[in-house]
């Protein structure tokens, strides 16, 4: 399954089909965008185990956040919606997939930048730590169960276990 109604919170485990959407969703960006960005699969789509939401999250970063602009109108024409900054610092999200069947998050950044750095060391920790990786799950799907239809407070309720494991990570460097 791909794709979740906007504001809703419904977790799956399809991570070899997430992988596969990525790889294609990669190539069909690398191919209409310059070669001189970086294009990573980020968030619980990317992390093996972890249950999701059927969202594929990819982070695109640039050497100067200039390049980033003159992508717009291009990633518009390819389907997605600039939803700006978001009151996230760093980063312009687009997003890709109607309202009821949203497939697609876009993070667009500064190669390099607290944003990139921190969606990395989070996706990377979690890959290598079974244990963190399996209480990140299990808390996910508490959070689930209790805010299915308020994706903004699943969020803010998950930020205090991520800023957690971002903090072991950088120790880690």
């Amino acid at each position: 399954m791909i794709g979740l109604k906007r504001g809703t919170v419904k977790l799956s485990s399809d991570h070899i089909r997430w992988e596969k959407l990525f790889e294609k969703e990669k190539q069909l960006l690398t191919a209409t965008l310059d070669n001189t960005i970086d294009i990573e699969h980020v968030g619980s789509t990317a992390i093996p185990n972890v249950p999701a939401k059927p969202i594929i999250d990819i982070m695109i970063g640039f050497s100067k956040m200039r390049q980033a602009k003159e992508i717009y109108k291009i990633l518009s024409e390819m389907g997605y919606k600039d939803r700006g900054e978001q009151g996230v610092f760093e980063r312009r999200l687009f997003v890709k997939g109607a309202e009821d069947n949203r497939t697609h998050y876009l993070h667009v950044t500064k190669k390099n930048s607290g944003f990139w750095i921190e969606h990395i060391l989070f996706r990377d920790y979690l890959r290598q730590h079974k244990d963190a990786r399996d209480e990140y799950g299990e808390l996910k799907k508490q959070l689930e169960k209790e805010y299915s239809d308020n994706r903004k407070q699943y969020t803010k309720e998950k930020a205090d276990y991520i800023q957690k494991i971002i903090i072991r990570a950088k120790k880690l460097l």
